[in-house]
């Protein structure tokens, strides 16, 4: 969050086309991004599972394959979203100079996407294992680079001219390079979970297909959120113009800040679930998805509160132009309102693909984009503009948050009770 936060930040200072063509940045990046979210779910279900009972070369031999995937993975699409990045962007409504200069950002990102990818797996591999403080020193040191390199590649220092989105880009690149040293040399040196030996084929293919069929329903389940995100920005140029792209770019770059706790705690999810789970701790398993119920609450009522008092203060870092920090802030006060059933959808889902269920999963996030926020989203921009917009996206995050409450419980139900039937095994 820190990353998208900063680069969005600085190159706010460069205008409003700035802003706006890092907010068309946004959902291409995360649908990337989803390819690694895919890959690392897939790898740490293995992992942490193996681990509960005790079967450590299995978890090693989930890593390496899941590194050696996501590499493979990675560079095709790099190079097919380098090959067509204007088509691209213009397909998704950016033009003129918004066109040109999304475009000069993202072909530097494609050039580096497997050092902004890989990371991500990684440090999802060392958090299998129940390792938090490791990842997080290398994120922490990754985002003060980046914090540091931003401005100098952006707007120039000493013998390094200004190169404005091409140096944001550049400053993020080799950030993200420090932290996939970092944790690589973390899950081979300190873990020793990298099996560095040659496999047999027929056991790394079946290794390979086991992180493919938990990992490929995440990835789409993650490639749509991003895609949601683009039909957001869609309605929003159609209602509000360019005004509404940048509030709509600030706005989610804040709420991401906010939600921040959310994405932690769905990380901390990943080793107690998996560990409990393989060891046939399932009540410890029912514990956690209620206090997961309970923090729902508790922290979306907070982080209303918060947005209550700091919106409109925290809208205003992003641009000066009082129209867009007025939208920006309707956006975040309303969003806010469907916190609850944003937390309440991730975790639920976390949950039911570390169980080794990613299909329950997917079927929360396709019923969430297709039945409730398309339709919601078009009906609430079509008769009430910019406002309506907003209303639908959270309207929708409610109702998949009930939705989301009842479906795991089911699963998880389901899971256990076969887990315990006599003569049955799982993979």
């Amino acid at each position: 969050m820190l990353f998208n936060l900063t680069d969005t930040w600085f190159i706010s200072k460069l205008g409003t086309e700035e802003l706006a063509a890092i907010g068309f940045t946004f959902p291409v990046v995360l649908i990337v991004g989803s390819l690694a979210i895919g890959f690392s779910t897939g790898a740490a279900s293995i992992i942490t599972r193996a681990l509960g009972a005790n079967d450590r070369p299995l978890a090693r031999r989930a890593v390496a394959d899941g590194l050696l995937l996501t590499v493979g993975g990675t560079l095709i699409i790099s190079a097919l979203g380098y090959i067509y990045c204007e088509p691209l962007f213009a397909l998704l409504g950016a033009e003129g100079v918004v066109l040109q200069r999304v475009t000069e950002y993202m072909q530097i990102w494609f050039l580096g996407a497997v050092l902004m990818i890989l990371p991500p797996v990684s440090d999802g591999c060392l958090r299998a294992a129940g390792d938090m403080v490791r990842p997080l020193v290398v994120m922490c040191i990754c985002a003060g680079v980046n914090v540091i390199l931003d401005p100098i590649f952006i707007f120039g220092w000493g013998p390094i001219p200004p190169m404005e989105m091409a140096g944001a880009a550049i400053a993020t690149l080799i950030a993200r390079a420090m932290g996939m040293l970092g944790s690589l040399y973390f899950l081979h040196y300190h873990h020793h979970l990298i099996d560095w030996s040659r496999p047999r084929l027929t056991a790394c293919g079946r290794s390979c297909v086991d992180i493919i069929r938990l990992g490929i329903p995440a990835a789409i389940s993650q490639a749509l959120n991003p895609l949601l995100m683009s039909l957001y920005l869609k309605l929003a140029a159609t209602t509000g113009g360019i005004h509404a792209v940048a509030a709509m770019a600030s706005g989610t770059r804040i709420e991401g800040f906010v939600l921040m706790t959310t994405y932690a705690f769905n990380i901390a999810l990943i080793p107690i679930t998996g560990q409990n789970f393989g060891a046939g701790n399932y009540e410890r398993v029912c514990q956690v998805r209620k206090i997961c119920l309970r923090f729902a609450w508790i922290y979306s009522i907070a982080a209303l509160l918060f947005l209550l008092l700091t919106a409109k203060w925290m809208s205003s870092w992003f641009s000066e132009e009082a129209t867009i920090v007025e939208m920006s802030t309707q956006y975040l006060i309303i969003a806010a309102i469907g916190h609850i059933g944003i937390n309440m959808s991730i975790w639920m889902s976390q949950m039911m693909n570390i169980i080794g269920k990613p299909k329950a999963s997917l079927a929360l996030t396709l019923s969430r984009v297709f039945v409730y926020s398309i339709p919601l989203c078009w009906i609430g921009s079509h008769f009430y503009g910019f406002i309506g917009l907003v209303t639908g996206i959270t309207t929708a995050n409610l109702i998949a948050g009930i939705h989301a409450n009842y479906q795991s419980k089911r699963t998880l139900s389901n899971a256990m009770e076969f887990r315990c039937a006599p003569n049955q095994t799982t993979t």
